[in-house]
């Protein structure tokens, strides 16, 4: 019974908070266009979540991996914050962004996750069957360098900073704003680290010459 005891907690966590989320989006949808990406967000992880773990548990031919997925905790933070403490700073703290609460800032938040909407899109396709949100290498993987990945070694990872930007810019959240930078972009920044030192292991000098010729995660600076 033990070893079931944290999957259980796991699933029971995710769950509350795709409900949390589903109500932050609810109760936003009468005043901010970007509160139904947050309800359709929950919907989708509310119905597929079930899909995405068993996905996730597929470690069959895994040749290498993360330790522990401690990438994913240092990126938790940011994302938690983005996600929640923007729409609860739009309904709860009016005053610190009030001015610019406009339905421009609203539009350019939608356009922002649209943008990264998209880019995750073509990079999944890029990728095809080797997409996985762990990071781990399978027997037969390729070293992809086509669609966004000969512009970005990490595209669907910069979808992702968009797109939390996105969501912060729709609900003109300062808090939001600072997660980014604070919490999101560092934990990234480790996790690429992480994935990186995998993808040279496994590829070797390929891989240190695509590293050469291709930005992380953001063109000519980092």
């Amino acid at each position: 019974m033990a070893k079931y005891g944290q999957p259980i907690v796991l699933i029971s966590s995710a769950y509350l908070l795709i409900c949390a989320l589903g109500y932050l989006g609810f109760a936003t949808t009468e005043s901010n266009l970007v509160g139904w990406f947050l309800l359709l967000t929950a919907l989708s992880y509310g119905v597929g979540g079930p899909f995405l773990l068993i996905n996730n548990l597929k470690n069959k031919g895994v040749v290498r991996q993360e330790n522990r997925d401690r990438s994913f905790w240092l990126m938790l933070p940011g994302f938690l914050v983005v996600f929640y403490a923007s729409p609860l700073e739009y309904l709860y703290l009016p005053g610190i962004l009030i001015t610019t609460r406009t339905m421009w800032m609203q539009i350019v938040g939608l356009a922002l996750i649209v943008a990264s909407l998209s880019l995750f899109a073509w990079a999944r396709w890029a990728l095809k069957g080797m997409y996985s949100g762990r990071i781990w290498v399978k027997a037969g993987h390729n070293l992809i360098q086509h669609g966004p990945y000969r512009f970005l070694r990490h595209p669907a990872y910069a979808s992702f900073i968009i797109l939390c930007l996105g969501i912060a810019v729709g609900f003109s959240s300062l808090i939001g704003l600072f997660a980014v930078p604070l919490l999101l972009i560092p934990g990234f920044i480790y996790r690429i680290n992480v994935e990186e030192k995998i993808l040279i292991a496994q590829f070797g000098d390929k891989y240190v010459q695509y590293t050469k010729s291709t930005p992380r995660l953001f063109p000519h600076i980092w």
